[in-house]
């Protein structure tokens, strides 16, 4: 078995894997060039931003959230390596609460743009074949957008399969999606990408980041059951509710099963309790 074979392979949709290398200062370039393509924003000259979230570029904080600041434009980069009901709810209640500090203290006010960069590890919800999306907030009353705040989407997926003329940024994103650095090597020359795996490689070989990477797979599966049961649990009592205003509607619990999805068994035992 060759050297190569015995490695590991990370993915670098890792949240882990991917943070470390965007807060190194020699690979950050290399994810800013596929910024500045698909989401026409120059995020050279941007700094980390210092918080209780965000440590700036040392190796123990290389997990936590990327939140890069320049001049009174505040970005936030997140890696969302698989899909779960309220994702967009956690991602944007984030980008929300950065947002609302450019209030201070009473009325003082500083303006602020604030930006939100996703790259997702999966397809878009509604719609297939998307590979980029960008939002901004209307007001609802008067029909405004408001211009300070916006978000970004890059759907890696839709990256994988590549064609004769796709982009060296293509072929970058592409690389999210292969499962192996053979795989990885087949399809760039690119000295910067080589680099990357190389990274990727050395990482491999390195006891803490690899427990660190697996700590975070365990994390993510852990919080991912928790939503998991959540939502469930939520989509019953919401379902429950459901049949209830039905019963009351003199609706057969046939019909109220079709629509719920709850059994005949637990209907009739709704019935019984509202009686």
């Amino acid at each position: 078995m060759n050297v190569q074979e015995q490695l590991r392979f990370l993915k670098l949709c890792s949240d882990t894997t991917f943070k470390y290398l965007y807060k190194n200062s020699k690979f950050k370039p290399w994810f800013d060039e596929i910024i500045l393509e698909k989401c026409n924003l120059d995020l050279s000259g941007f700094e980390f931003v210092d918080n209780e979230d965000n440590s700036g570029n040392h190796f123990k904080d290389y997990r936590m959230d990327l939140v890069l600041k320049k001049d009174d434009t505040i970005v936030i980069i997140e890696m969302n390596d698989s899909y779960y009901p309220h994702l967009r709810i956690k991602n944007y209640n984030y980008l929300y609460r950065l947002a609302g500090k450019r209030f201070e203290s009473g009325e003082s006010y500083y303006p602020t743009e604030t930006k939100l960069i996703l790259f997702n590890n999966f397809h878009h919800e509604k719609i297939r074949k998307v590979k980029e999306a960008n939002y901004r907030l209307m007001e609802p009353n008067i029909k405004d957008v408001i211009k300070d705040i916006e978000i970004y989407e890059i759907y890696l997926p839709e990256f994988r399969e590549l064609c004769y003329d796709s982009s060296e940024i293509e072929v970058r994103l592409s690389l999210f999606q292969k499962e192996s650095y053979e795989e990885m090597r087949k399809i760039t020359t690119n000295p910067k990408d080589l680099e990357i795996i190389e990274e990727l490689e050395r990482l491999a070989m390195d006891e803490k980041f690899i427990y660190d990477y697996d700590h975070e797979a365990v994390r993510r599966k852990e919080e991912n059951s928790i939503r998991r049961d959540s939502f469930e649990e939520g989509a019953t009592q919401r379902n429950m509710e459901i049949a209830r205003n039905l019963l009351k509607l003199a609706i057969k619990p046939e019909d109220i099963s079709k629509a719920t999805g709850l059994s005949l068994s637990e209907i009739h035992q709704l019935k019984k309790k509202e009686c």
